[in-house]
């Protein structure tokens, strides 16, 4: 009997520790796996989560994500709490959640190009608690290529290199677009903030590009080539000085 109440006892608690953080997705608590459809490439893919601080006291907590199976061709490139300071990578920085409060997060996932239709990829975002690492929530989120996600832009044909990636002092981009997109194209570089940090005019449908990269930070950026206002193709570039 003492066995059986104690048992009882320690579930419950494990049942108030887990509910103090949740995870909302669309003001919704999460409570089943969501699912998310795509199509390839999609550079600009984000996911908007919440963090809902279920304690009387503020807590201090990071995000961090994993892939626990699918195409490496779908990374996540940064994990940031919205208006916190944006890192590249698959942790965020830790952050305040005000007693009772809620806090958003965001994840810049890029799936790149040449991915078949139906191609699964699952990750797992955990956010822990910095100071009791019994006080966390686990969501997790599948990505599936498939057709009902609609690209405007024709990317057929356009192409798109980077050499050195990681780049030092300068990089060469080379670049061939199809002639109905040639002109009015450009060469952008943002960084994991989503700010244009480079631009650099195209003048053809093909040619080389050397930019120089001395003044920009040791990080990951993404280099796109942007024909008529829409992106026609991205590829991650590496600074490393």
């Amino acid at each position: 009997m003492k066995k059986a109440l104690l048992f009882i006892s320690l579930f419950a608690s494990a049942i108030v520790l887990k509910a103090q953080i949740d995870v909302l997705y669309k003001g919704s608590v999460v409570t089943d796996t969501i699912v998310i459809y795509e199509q390839s490439p999609n550079e600009e893919c984000y996911i908007y989560l919440t963090c809902k601080n279920n304690q009387s006291n503020p807590i201090n907590v990071k995000v961090v994500s994993n892939r626990l199976y699918g195409s490496e061709e779908i990374e996540i490139l940064s994990v940031c709490a919205v208006g916190e300071t944006c890192v590249s990578g698959t942790e965020s920085r830790p952050f305040d959640i005000a007693a009772n409060g809620e806090k958003e997060f965001d994840s810049w996932v890029m799936i790149n190009e040449g991915l078949a239709e139906g191609t699964k990829t699952m990750f797992s975002f955990t956010v822990q608690d910095m100071n009791d690492e019994t006080n966390f929530r686990t969501v997790y989120v599948k990505y599936i290529i498939g057709t009902n996600a609609i690209n405007t832009v024709d990317r057929k044909n356009t192409s798109l290199n980077l050499y050195p990636n990681p780049a030092k002092n300068m990089a060469q981009i080379s670049y061939e677009l199809p002639t109905a997109n040639a002109k009015n194209s450009k060469i952008e570089i943002r960084n994991m903030l989503g700010s244009v940090v480079k631009v650099v005019n195209i003048n053809g449908n093909s040619g080389t590009q050397n930019v120089d990269v001395n003044n920009m930070p040791n990080g990951v950026y993404l280099c796109s080539i942007v024909c008529n206002g829409k992106v026609c193709q991205t590829k991650k570039m590496i600074v490393k000085h």
